[in-house]
C-alpha cells in the first residue's frame, strides 16, 4: 500500500501527512488529517488479520466530579443510527469482537475495539464511530450512569448511579487511594491533581446540562484521533470514515477552523490544562486512606517528576534509568528497599508512569511504622547517591538491557491485541502535539542508550543526577490506613444525600426513577445492528477455530522412563518458553494450603552459593523470568479424554510448574539456572522467606476489595469438586486466611517444611514442555540430556488416592451465625460489594452444555447487565458456565446491593425461560458466545493453551464437538437450557449443590437481614 499513498498526497478529502515503515512491527505507518474537520487517522498496515481500530478523544476535566468517565459510559447507552438502549451490550452479546472497551484516562478517553473479520470489524466500527459523535445522551442515561436519589421500600434514601458505585469501589481500596494521592501531589496546578474517575463525594454535583456540554466541547472532529492497525487497506477504511461519519459531521460542523495556527492553539490550550505547577524544592505529604482490621503501618512513597518524555527515545532513556535501579530484586535500590527492614515489602505504586504529559517515578515501601518515613527518604536517595559516586556496576545495566531485548522481541497479549499497546504512543504524539513518526519504541533506541552507556561512564550517572538527586520536583508521601476514612466518607455521603433532598421532594425522587424505570424496562429490536452468523465460520464441517501445533514426543529419564516433552513450533522471534512441571498430587492433602507460599519462594531466596539478590540479577542477565506456580486440573470425562488418560499417567492432576523464558542464544546459562534452582535451594535465608511470606499476604489483602468478585466465585463452587476445593485453597479467601497465618509463624517452622516438600516433589517425576521455534528446539536437543540428568528426572510416578473430603474440609472457615450454611458473607470495610451464586450445570461430556454456554452468555450481555448494571447500579454482573466442574456461576461486581443481586439471579433465570426467542436472537447470542472460543493469541498463549488442553485431557475432536454444538444452538436448545438451569436453581435434589457468596461492608450486611455463614476478613 506504500506506493498508493504517499507524503504529501491527497486522498478525496484526507492530506496524508507523513508515510513511513516501522520495521520492528512490519508495519507502514500512514498519518493523515482531513481537510474539512481536522480529525486525524495513524494506520499501522501489515499483515495482522486481527483489525483493531480506537477513536481517541482529549478529555481534560478541571473537577474531580467524574464528568469524562461519565460520558464514556454514557456515549455507548444509543446514538442518531442505533436508538437502542445499550448498543455496546448488544454488540457484545453478538460480535465476534476480539476487543470491545473504552477507557477513560487522566487527559483522555479511547475507544478501542478489533476483530478477525472484515465485515464484523467494520460493524464495530460504525457503532462505535456513530456513539462517540452522535450520541443520544438522553435525561435517563444520566441518571443512569451518573448519580441520581433513590428511596427504597423501608424509605432509606441513597445515590445511585453506575459511575458513582464504581468509584465508591475504587475508594475502598487502599492502594489505589494511596497511588491517586501520590501521583497528584507533584501534578498541583493540573487536570491531573483531580480524580479524572470521579469522586463519589463530588459525582453527584454534576448537572444534565454539564454532562451534555462536555461532549459537545471535547467530542469534536478536530479533537479526534483515530487509531488503525491491521491488513485491511489504508483508502478503504478512510472511505468507510468518511460514508459514515465525516459528511454527516460536516454539516454538524460546518464552521471547524482547520488551520495550521488553529490546530497548534487547540494543543496549546490543552497543555495549559496539564502543565503542572513547579515544584521548587521537596516537601512532604501526609495522607489518609481506607483500612479493615489490620494493623495500620503507612504506606510510604518518593515520587520525583522526570520531565516530558516527548520522543520514544526520551522515554526509553527512562525505562533504562528505572530498570537499572529496579528491574528485579537484586537491583541496587530495590535491593536496598528489600534489605533495610524499614517496611513489609515494596509498595505496589513503584514504578514509572509516562502515559501523562509529565513522567512521575516512584519507589517506596508499605508496611512502614510511623516515624520512619524519613529514614525511608534517605535510604533512597543514599542508594542514588551511592551509585553516582562509585558506580554502577555493570551487571545492573547488563541485566536492564537484556530485560529491555526480551521485552521488545517477544510478541505480548495481555488482555487485548497486541496493538493495544503499540496505540499508546502514537496517541500520546497526538495528544501533546510531539508528532507521531518519533514515538514509537524501537530497537533501534535501545542500542543508541547501549553505545551512550559503553562511550560515556557519565551518561547513567549523570541522568541519575539530572532526574534524581539535583531534581527538586520530589515529594514524600506518607498515607496511612485509618479506620475513620470509611466512616468519614460514609458520613460526608450521608450530609450529601440530606442536601440533594433539601432542592426536590420524596415525591419528585419517585417520580424521577419511575420514569428511569420504565426507560430501562422499554424493549429494543436490536434488527438495526448489524452481525455474522454462525454458517460463516463452519468450513468443510469443521469449525474456525484455534489449532496450535502440539507434538507429543518423550525423552529418557535418569531410571530410563520416558518423561513426556510436549512441543509447540511457534513463531517467537528467537525466544523458548520452557515448563518443568512436577506433580503434587504424592503430597498429603494436608500440605495443600502451604504450596502457594512455597511456590512463591521456591525461584526467590537464593540457592547454591548465591544469595537471592544475587540469583535475581543472574536471571535478569540470562532470563526474561523464572519462576513457579501452581496448576489443578479435572478432566472433561469425554469417552476420547478417558481414552488418552488411560494411556498418559499425567493427565488430570496437580502440578507445580517451573516456568522459564530465554533468549535462543542464552539458552545453555538459562538451562544452568533452573538446574542450580532444583539442586541447590535449601530454604535456608530465613529472613528472605519471612519477606516473601509478608509481600504474599499483603498483596492478597490489597486484592480483595478490587477482585472480590473474583473471590465469591471461586469461594461457591468449592464443594462442586475436588479440583474447585483446590483451587479455593490455593487461590481463594481459603488461602488469605492460611497465608496470614504462615505471616504470623515462626519461620524455621516454614523452612522444614519446605525442604521436605521439595524433596518429596523432585522424586515425583516429572513432565517437560516447550514452545519455540524449530532452531530453539534444535539448541534444546543438545542441552536437554545433561540437563535432565544432572536434575535427575524421570516419568511422573502414579498419584496419590484422596478421598474429596480431604480437600473440602480444608475449605471450611469458622464464622458467626450460620442458619443457613449454604451462604455466607464475608464482611470488609468496602462501599461496595461482591455477590455470587453457584447452581448446577451440564458437565462437558453432555451435549447439553453446548446450549447452557449459549445461556450463559446471553444472560451477562442482557438480563444479568439489565437487571443488576442497569437497574441496580452495580459496575458489573457476569454469568459464566464451567461445564468441566458442571456449575452455573453467577457474579456481581463493585455491587451497591449485592444481597438484592443474589436473589435476582434465580429471577433472571427464570425470566429467561419464558422467553420466546426468535431466531435472529439466537443467532446473535450464539455468535457472541463464539467469540470466546476463537480469541487470538500470542505464541506464548498459544503454547501455554495447548498444554493446559492436554493435561486436562481435552482433545481437539471434543473441542469441536463442543463449538459445532454452539454454532449449531437454535431457539428450541436456548429456551430448554434456560429451564433446565432454573430446574437446577430451585430443585430441592440440588440445593447441595447451591451455594451463595457475598463480600461487603458493615452497613450492606445490617441492612440485608442475612441467614449465613458471617466471617470477617481482618484487612
Amino acid at each position: 500500500m506504500s506506493d498508493v499513498l504517499k507524503k504529501g498526497d491527497v486522498y478525496k478529502s484526507f492530506d496524508v501527512v507523513n508515510v513511513f515503515d516501522i520495521p520492528d512491527y512490519h508495519s507502514t505507518a500512514f498519518h493523515l488529517r482531513h481537510r474539512k474537520t481536522g480529525l486525524e487517522v495513524f494506520h499501522m498496515l501489515n499483515d495482522d488479520n486481527e483489525n483493531l481500530f480506537a477513536f481517541a478523544f482529549r478529555t481534560p476535566n478541571t473537577k474531580a466530579n467524574g464528568l469524562a468517565h461519565i460520558i464514556e459510559h454514557s456515549v455507548l447507552c444509543g446514538s442518531e443510527k442505533y436508538p437502542l438502549k445499550d448498543p455496546f451490550v448488544i454488540m457484545s452479546n453478538q460480535s465476534v469482537k476480539t476487543y470491545l472497551n473504552a477507557m477513560t484516562y487522566s487527559d483522555k478517553t479511547v475507544y478501542p475495539a478489533s476483530s478477525i473479520a472484515k465485515t464484523d470489524y467494520f460493524n464495530l466500527m460504525s457503532v462505535y464511530g456513530d456513539a462517540v459523535f452522535f450520541p443520544r445522551l438522553d435525561k435517563e442515561i444520566f441518571m443512569q450512569e451518573a448519580h441520581r436519589l433513590e428511596v427504597d421500600e423501608n424509605g432509606t434514601p441513597s445515590i445511585q448511579g453506575v459511575v458513582y458505585n464504581e468509584m465508591k469501589g475504587s475508594y475502598s481500596s487502599f492502594e489505589s487511594v494511596a497511588a491517586d494521592i501520590s501521583l497528584a501531589s507533584l501534578l498541583k496546578g493540573s487536570i491531573y491533581e483531580k480524580d479524572s474517575g470521579g469522586d463519589p463525594l463530588e459525582i453527584p454535583d454534576v448537572s444534565y446540562e454539564e454532562f451534555r456540554k462536555f461532549h459537545e466541547r471535547w467530542y469534536r472532529p478536530e479533537n479526534c484521533f483515530v487509531f488503525l492497525y491491521g491488513n485491511i487497506p489504508t483508502v478503504e477504511q478512510l472511505d468507510f470514515l468518511q460514508e459514515q461519519f465525516l459528511t454527516r459531521l460536516e454539516k454538524k460542523y460546518p464552521d471547524i477552523d482547520v488551520s495550521e495556527d488553529a490546530r497548534k492553539k487547540r494543543i496549546d490550550d490543552f497543555l495549559k490544562l496539564v502543565t503542572p505547577r513547579a515544584v521548587t524544592e521537596p516537601f512532604t505529604l501526609y495522607a489518609e486512606g481506607p483500612s479493615g482490621d489490620g494493623e495500620l503501618l503507612n504506606t510510604v512513597l518518593v515520587n520525583w517528576l522526570v520531565g516530558r518524555s516527548e520522543n520514544a527515545l526520551s522515554a526509553t532513556e527512562k525505562i533504562v534509568l528505572t530498570g537499572i535501579l529496579c528491574n528485579h530484586d537484586g537491583s541496587p535500590l530495590q535491593k536496598a528497599l528489600i534489605e533495610s527492614s524499614l517496611g513489609e515489602d515494596l509498595a505496589p505504586q513503584n514504578g514509572l508512569f509516562g502515559s501523562i504529559y509529565t513522567t512521575t517515578l516512584t519507589v517506596g515501601l508499605r508496611g512502614v511504622k510511623n516515624g520512619d518515613e524519613k529514614k525511608l527518604e534517605s535510604l533512597v536517595l543514599d542508594a542514588v547517591r551511592n551509585l553516582v559516586e562509585n558506580g554502577i556496576p555493570k551487571k545492573d545495566i547488563e541485566s536492564t538491557l537484556m530485560t529491555m531485548e526480551f521485552s521488545h522481541r517477544e510478541i505480548k497479549r495481555g488482555h487485548g491485541p497486541y496493538a493495544i499497546s503499540l496505540m499508546a504512543r502514537p496517541i500520546y504524539g497526538w495528544l501533546y502535539g510531539d508528532g507521531l513518526e518519533n514515538q514509537i519504541r524501537l530497537r533501534s533506541h535501545l542500542e543508541t542508550i547501549r553505545k551512550r552507556i559503553e562511550s560515556d561512564d557519565s551518561y547513567i550517572p549523570s541522568l541519575l543526577k539530572k532526574y534524581l538527586l539535583d531534581n527538586p520536583a520530589r515529594s514524600l508521601v506518607v498515607v496511612t490506613p485509618s479506620k475513620n476514612y470509611g466512616k468519614n466518607r460514609e458520613l460526608a455521603e450521608e450530609k450529601r444525600i440530606e442536601e440533594l433532598f433539601k432542592n426536590t421532594t420524596l415525591e419528585a425522587v419517585k417520580k424521577a426513577n419511575d420514569e428511569l424505570h420504565a426507560f430501562q424496562a422499554g424493549t429494543d429490536d436490536a434488527s438495526c445492528l448489524p452481525h455474522l452468523r454462525p454458517g460463516d465460520f463452519i468450513i468443510d464441517g469443521k469449525p474456525v477455530m484455534n489449532r496450535p501445533e502440539t507434538i507429543l514426543d518423550t525423552v529418557s529419564g535418569i531410571d530410563g522412563s520416558d518423561v513426556p516433552f510436549i512441543k509447540n513450533i511457534e513463531n517467537t522471534n528467537g525466544i523458548i518458553y520452557f515448563d518443568v512441571g512436577f506433580p503434587v498430587d504424592l503430597l498429603a492433602s494436608s500440605d495443600y494450603p502451604v504450596l502457594p507460599a512455597f511456590a512463591d519462594c521456591v525461584t526467590e531466596c537464593g540457592w547454591k552459593n548465591l544469595n537471592w539478590a544475587q540469583t535475581a540479577e543472574e536471571c535478569a542477565l540470562h532470563t526474561g523470568g523464572l519462576g513457579a506456580s501452581l496448576l489443578t486440573m479435572q478432566g472433561p470425562d469425554t469417552v476420547l479424554s478417558r481414552k488418552f488418560s488411560a494411556c498418559h499417567n499425567w493427565i488430570g492432576r496437580d502440578w507445580l510448574i517451573f516456568r522459564m523464558s530465554m533468549l535462543e542464544e542464552q539458552a545453555g546459562p538459562a538451562l544452568s539456572l533452573l538446574r542450580d534452582c532444583l539442586l541447590g535451594t535449601d530454604f535456608s535465608d530465613e529472613k528472605r522467606i519471612k519477606d516473601i511470606l509478608t509481600e504474599s499476604r499483603n498483596d492478597f489483602e490489597s486484592s480483595v476489595v478490587p477482585d472480590g468478585h473474583v473471590f465469591v466465585s471461586t469461594r461457591v463452587w468449592c464443594r462442586h469438586s475436588r479440583k474447585n476445593a483446590v483451587d479455593e485453597i490455593w487461590n481463594g479467601l481459603s488461602q488469605y486466611f492460611t497465608i496470614k497465618q504462615l505471616a504470623d509463624k515462626p519461620v524455621s517452622d516454614m523452612t522444614k517444611i519446605f525442604r521436605r516438600i521439595f524433596s518429596e516433589l523432585k522424586r515425583s517425576g516429572a513432565f517437560i514442555h516447550a514452545t519455540a521455534e524449530k532452531s530453539g528446539f534444535e539448541k534444546l536437543s543438545v542441552l536437554l540430556p545433561e540437563f535432565i540428568n544432572s536434575v535427575q528426572l524421570c516419568a511422573p510416578r502414579n498419584q496419590r488416592v484422596y478421598d474429596d473430603s480431604e480437600f473440602y474440609v480444608l475449605t471450611e472457615q469458622d464464622g458467626e451465625g450460620g442458619g443457613d450454611e449454604s451462604s455466607e458473607c464475608f464482611v470488609t470495610s468496602s462501599q461496595v460489594g461482591y455477590a455470587s451464586e453457584c447452581i448446577p450445570a451440564s458437565r462437558y461430556d453432555d451435549a447439553n452444555s453446548f446450549a447452557e454456554e449459549v445461556c450463559s452468555h446471553w444472560l451477562s450481555n442482557n438480563l444479568l447487565w439489565e437487571k443488576i448494571r442497569t437497574i441496580g447500579g452495580a459496575y458489573g454482573a457476569f454469568c459464566n458456565a464451567e461445564p468441566m466442574s458442571g456449575a452455573l456461576i453467577f457474579t456481581s461486581y463493585r455491587d451497591p446491593l449485592p444481597f438484592d443481586s443474589c436473589a435476582a439471579f434465580e429471577e433472571c433465570l427464570k425470566a429467561a425461560g419464558e422467553i420466546d426467542f426468535s431466531d435472529e436472537d439466537v443467532v446473535r447470542a450464539v455468535m457472541g458466545c463464539y467469540s470466546h472460543f476463537i480469541q487470538p493469541q500470542s505464541p506464548k498463549g498459544r503454547g501455554s493453551s495447548a498444554l493446559t488442553r492436554l493435561l486436562y485431557g481435552i482433545m481437539d475432536e471434543d473441542r469441536e464437538r463442543k463449538i459445532l454444538g454452539i454454532l449449531h444452538t437454535d431457539a428450541k436448545a436456548l429456551r430448554e437450557g434456560f429451564r433446565r438451569l432454573f430446574e437446577n436453581a430451585t430443585s430441592v435434589k440440588q440445593q447441595k449443590l447451591k451455594k451463595k457468596a457475598v463480600i461487603c461492608g458493615e452497613k450492606a450486611l445490617s441492612e440485608a437481614g442475612f441467614a449465613g455463614k458471617i466471617l470477617h476478613l481482618p484487612l
